[in-house]
C-alpha cells in the first residue's frame, strides 16, 4: 500500500500537515491495536450467545467480565461522529448484555439450541441490530469523519486513530467491499485528488475540501450485486470429474487444453477459456518432463453477490467437501495454488504467480487416490445440500473443530505453512510453558501469571521505544547522510553507548526522519518518555490497563479453544503477543535460574535494576549516565 514516507515529497507548501496523517493513518504496515473494532468484539459476542457451551462458558464469570472489558474498551474508542448514528441500538444491547450478565446461574448454562429465555433472544437480537446499524452508509461516513478529526487534531499523542481505522476496515468487509482496496482509493483521493480509474498518475489540481469531501462519499459506495464465479486450482494428483449444486470438480489437464474453442466442447468451457486464453494461469504440463501449475480445476458459482471476500467464500465451501470427505476416508489434502474470478462472465481478478509444490505428499499417488475417491463418494450429496441451504451452524463449528483435531494426523503434516489453526494452539501451548515453568519454582501458576503480567508494562515500554526508532528510520526523504549515520549506530553490533542513551541524546534527529506522519506525536512521546520520567509513567499507567484487558482476553480465548468455544482468529491473534510474552518471560527467566544455579522463585520475582530505579522517579536516561559514572569511576580507580 501508498504510504506516507511515500507520498510526502509530493505535497505542496500549503497541504497541511493533519493531511498527512490522515493519509498514513490508511497505512495497515505499522501493527494493529489492541482495542478490537466494535464490530469484531460484538460478532465475538454473538458468537458466544449462540454456540458456547459448558459450564465454561458463560456461567464463567471470567469470561463474562472479559467480553465486557473487550466491549468497554471498544465502545471508548468510539468517535464523536459514529456514537450518535449508534447510540440507540448500542443501548439496548448494552442493556440486554448486562441482563445476561445478571441471570441466574441455571439460566447461563443453559445448552446451545435450548436457549430461548428472553434474556438470550434479547441479547442476540440486539447484537444483530447493533451490527446492522454500523454497517450502514451513515455509519461507515461517520467513522471516516472521526479518522478526519483525529488527523486534525494536533494535541493528541497517542495512537488514537489506529482503532477508528481499523473499526472503518472492518465497516468496508463487512459491507461486502474489498476493505484493501478501499483504504487503496482513499489514500489515492486524499493524497493526490485523483480518482481511482484516472491515468496517467499524477497529482490533480483537487481542492483540500473537494478531496475529503470525495473520500467521504467513497467509503459509502454501495456495493455491486451481480453473477460472481470463482474457479480455484490445486495441486495434488486427485483426477476427477464431478458436479453437483453450484460446484464442479474438474480435471485440469484434460480440461485446460480442450478450453480453446476449436476443441471438444464441455460445461463451462467458455469460462475457464476466459481464464486461461493468455496463458498466463492454470497452466498445465505439455511435454513427460513438464511440471503442470495446477492438477485439478474446482468451479463454485457464488450466484448473484459481492465479489469481495468471494475468493474466500469460494474456499470455504469446498474446504466443507474437503473436510468431509478426508475426515470419512483419510487421504491427503489438496493444495490450493491458483484461482481466478469471475464477475458476470469477465475476469475480475486471478492469481499469476504459482505457490511452488511443497515439500509434503503432493507425489502420495495412494493418498491422492484416496482423497479423489472420498470426493466422489461425499462431494455431490454436501454440494447439493451446500446449493439447497447454507451449511448449519452448529454442523460447521463441529467440523471445524474435528478438522483441527484431525490436523496433527494428517498425511501431509511432515512440513508445512503455519495455519490459524497452528497459530492458534500458540495460547494453550504457552499457558502450559507458564504452568510448567511454575511447578519447577513451586508456584502456583496463578500467581506466576500475575507475576509475569506486572512486567509486561515496562516490557512494552521498551518494545514500543524501540519500535519507535525503527519507525523513523525507514527511510525516504533529503537526508540520506544522517539516516545513514543513525541506522549505523542502531544496529552496530558493538555500540558505545547503550541504546536507551542513543535515543535520548539522538531524539531531534530521529523524529527530524520521521515520514509517518500519524504516528510522529506517538513517537515524540515515546522518545521524550526515555528523558522524562512524567511521561514514561503516563505510558506506564496506558499499558498497565491495556495488561489487565488483555490477561482476561487470553484467559477466555485459553478457555474457548481448550473447551471448544467461539474464539474467532481475530480474537486470537490479539492476545499472542501477549501470551508469547509470558511464556517467553517464564521460560527465559526459569532458565537463567537454572543456569546460575539461584532459587527459580527469586529469579521469577526479581527485578531488573533499571526497573527499579524508573518505579522510584527515575527517568531511564538517568540511570544509565549514572551507571555509565560509575562503571568509569570504577575502572578509573587503581585501587
Amino acid at each position: 500500500m501508498m504510504i506516507d514516507y511515500n507520498v510526502s515529497n509530493h505535497w505542496s507548501a500549503d497541504d497541511p500537515d493533519w493531511l498527512k496523517s490522515l493519509v498514513s493513518s490508511l497505512d495497515r504496515n505499522h501493527g494493529r491495536s489492541t482495542v478490537l473494532p466494535l464490530t469484531v468484539i460484538v460478532e465475538e459476542v454473538l458468537e458466544w450467545l449462540e454456540i458456547a457451551s459448558g459450564v465454561d462458558a458463560w456461567k464463567n464469570s471470567a469470561n463474562r467480565t472479559s467480553l465486557q472489558l473487550d466491549l468497554n474498551e471498544a465502545i471508548g474508542a468510539l468517535g464523536s461522529s459514529l456514537r450518535p448514528h449508534i447510540a440507540a441500538p448500542l443501548a439496548r444491547f448494552k442493556t440486554a448484555f448486562s441482563k445476561l450478565d445478571g441471570s441466574p446461574k441455571v439460566v447461563l448454562a443453559q445448552p446451545p439450541g435450548t436457549r430461548t429465555d428472553a434474556v438470550w433472544t434479547d441479547a442476540i437480537r440486539t447484537a444483530e441490530n447493533l451490527l446492522e446499524a454500523l454497517d450502514t452508509d451513515d455509519a461507515t461516513r461517520a467513522s471516516w469523519d472521526d479518522l478526519v478529526a483525529t488527523a486534525q487534531n494536533r494535541t493528541l499523542e497517542g495512537r488514537e486513530y489506529r482503532p477508528i481505522a481499523e473499526l472503518l476496515f472492518d465497516q468496508l468487509r463487512r459491507r461486502g467491499l474489498s476493505a484493501e482496496s478501499m483504504f487503496r482509493d482513499l489514500i489515492s483521493i486524499v493524497a493526490f485528488g485523483r480518482n481511482r480509474s484516472d491515468f496517467p498518475i499524477g497529482q490533480k489540481d483537487v481542492s483540500l475540501e473537494q478531496r475529503i469531501l470525495s473520500a467521504r462519499t467513497h467509503v459509502s459506495t454501495p456495493t455491486e450485486v451481480e453473477p460472481i464465479v470463482v474457479w480455484l486450482g490445486y495441486q495434488g494428483r486427485a483426477f476427477l470429474h464431478l458436479s453437483a449444486g453450484r460446484i464442479s470438480f474438474i480435471d485440469a489437464h484434460w480440461a485446460v487444453p480442450n478450453a480453446e474453442p476449436d476443441r471438444q466442447d464441455f460445461e463451462h468451457k467458455a469460462e475457464l477459456w476466459e481464464l486461461v486464453q493468455d496463458g498466463d494461469l492454470f497452466k498445465v504440463a505439455e511435454m513427460v518432463d513438464d511440471e503442470s501449475d495446477v492438477d485439478f480445476l474446482v468451479r463454485v458459482d457464488l450466484g448473484r453477490t459481492t465479489a469481495a471476500g468471494a475468493l474466500s467464500r469460494a474456499v470455504r465451501i469446498v474446504n466443507t467437501i474437503l473436510n468431509v470427505s478426508i475426515h470419512n476416508s483419510r487421504g491427503i489434502r489438496p493444495h490450493l495454488a491458483q484461482h481466478g474470478l469471475l464477475r458476470s462472465g469477465r475476469v475480475s481478478s486471478s492469481s499469476f504467480g504459482v505457490s511452488v509444490r511443497e515439500t509434503e505428499f503432493l507425489d502420495d499417488h495412494y493418498g491422492a487416490s484416496i482423497t479423489a475417491k472420498a470426493i466422489e463418494e461425499h462431494g455431490p450429496r454436501i454440494a447439493s445440500a451446500l446449493a439447497r441451504e447454507e451449511f448449519p451452524r452448529f454442523l460447521e463449528a463441529a467440523l471445524e473443530a474435528q478438522t483441527a483435531a484431525n490436523h496433527p494426523f494428517r498425511r501431509e503434516m511432515s512440513l508445512h505453512k503455519p495455519s490459524e489453526a497452528d497459530i492458534s494452539s500458540v495460547i494453550p501451548h504457552a499457558d502450559r510453558v507458564v504452568q510448567n515453568v511454575a511447578a519447577h519454582a513451586a508456584l502456583v501458576p496463578g500467581n506466576l501469571f500475575n507475576l509475569l503480567g506486572e512486567r509486561w508494562p515496562h516490557a512494552r515500554w521498551l518494545t514500543d521505544v524501540r519500535r519507535a526508532v525503527q519507525m523513523c528510520l525507514l527511510g525516504g526523504g533529503n537526508q540520506d547522510g544522517l539516516l545513514r549515520e543513525l541506522t549505523r549506530e542502531w544496529l552496530a553490533n558493538n555500540a558505545s553507548r547503550p541504546w536507551i542513551l542513543f535515543v535520548a541524546d539522538r531524539s531531534g534527529d530521529l523524529l527530524s526522519l520521521c515520514r509517518i506522519e500519524s504516528e510522529r506525536a506517538w513517537i515524540n512521546r515515546l522518545l521524550a518518555s526515555v528523558s522524562d520520567h512524567t511521561k514514561y509513567r503516563a505510558l506506564i499507567n496506558y499499558y498497565a490497563t491495556e495488561s489487565d484487558i488483555l490477561k482476561a482476553r487470553r484467559g477466555r480465548v485459553r478457555n474457548s479453544l481448550m473447551h471448544g468455544n467461539p474464539a474467532s482468529f481475530a480474537i486470537v491473534e490479539s492476545v499472542r503477543e501477549y501470551a508469547e510474552f509470558l511464556s517467553g518471560s517464564a521460560l527465559s527467566l526459569g532458565l537463567e535460574s537454572y543456569v546460575e544455579g539461584t532459587t527459580p522463585a527469586v529469579a521469577l520475582m526479581k527485578r531488573t535494576e533499571e526497573f527499579t530505579a524508573m518505579q522510584a522517579g527515575q527517568d531511564a536516561a538517568s540511570y544509565w549516565r549514572s551507571r555509565l559514572a560509575t562503571r568509569d569511576k570504577v575502572s578509573a580507580d587503581p585501587t
